[in-house]
């Protein structure tokens, strides 16, 4: 890394990693909405579905191979300290927000990939390394778990990143400074590494958790297979037939008895041969 990172910009480095983080994420989100509305009527319009799903995931797992890069590169390094660190209260949300970012940048794929290797054999990932995960079995419970949670993890990592992009319009807006610069060029004014977010880091961690229990208790239940108990060979329960001879006491044929005080009708004889 360059001298300066850490002091007046971030590296080229860094810099790459950002701008392709955002461009695959960015590019796997718009897949990911546009593709729910995609029309199914006919042969062409479903194999087209299978398509958007599959550069939908295979997006979403190459920005997860670059985030981890890019996190391991940020962990290496000492990101330069904010350019008005008497502005307390901004300094600690803008912080707050990149974490939270940072969470579900590596949430929102990885939950896409489980609920990928859990129901497996719907629009495959563009790779050759194979489409299920050890420890992972293919059930549907699970599937829909990991479904819920890459939804709800979608919609909090699309809110924090507006809050990140409204307050990087703000500081080329409002303030002038060199907050942008510093992740386009790497230029800025000298300032001081930061400190770890502790405080920061923890509501972060706090959201997220919060993020996956409501995601485990919004799951939906797995739709019951009508046809479960013919699986097998099991053959159709029809109803027993009901026992007649309860009827009677004895187990007999019970004589009905003649209503005797009915008038009788005489029928005439039929006619001789």
């Amino acid at each position: 890394m360059p001298r300066y990172h850490g002091q007046h910009g971030y590296g080229p480095v860094i810099r790459i990693f950002h701008w392709l983080t955002a461009i695959l994420i960015g590019a796997a989100a718009l897949r990911g909405v546009t593709m729910i509305a995609l029309p199914a009527t006919t042969d062409a319009e479903v194999a087209r579905i299978f398509s958007a799903f599959s550069l939908h995931k295979t997006l979403g797992i190459a920005a997860l191979a670059v985030i981890l890069l890019h996190m391991i590169a940020r962990l290496v390094t000492r990101d330069p300290g904010p350019l008005h660190p008497e502005r307390r209260a901004e300094v600690f949300l803008a912080r707050t927000t990149q974490l939270v970012m940072w969470g579900g940048m590596i949430l929102l794929p990885l939950s896409g990939w489980l609920r990928h290797a859990s129901a497996p054999g719907f629009a495959p990932i563009l790779w050759p390394f194979g489409q299920s995960l050890p420890g992972v079995p293919a059930d549907e419970r699970l599937s829909l778990i990991f479904q819920t949670v890459h939804l709800y993890a979608g919609w909090t990592l699309a809110a924090a990143v507006a809050l990140h992009i409204i307050g990087a319009a703000r500081h080329a807006v409002l303030d002038q400074d060199a907050t942008l610069a510093r992740i386009t060029t790497g230029a800025g004014p000298y300032a001081p590494p930061a400190g770890f977010p502790m405080v920061p880091l923890g509501i972060a961690a706090l959201l997220w958790m919060a993020v996956l229990a409501y995601g485990l208790r919004q799951a939906p239940e797995p739709i019951p297979d009508p046809f479960v108990d013919f699986q097998g060979g099991a053959e159709l329960q029809t109803a027993p037939e009901p026992d007649l001879s309860a009827a009677s006491p004895a187990g007999q044929d019970a004589e009905v008895p003649l209503d005797t005080d009915q008038e009788t009708i005489d029928m005439p004889r039929p006619p001789s041969d």
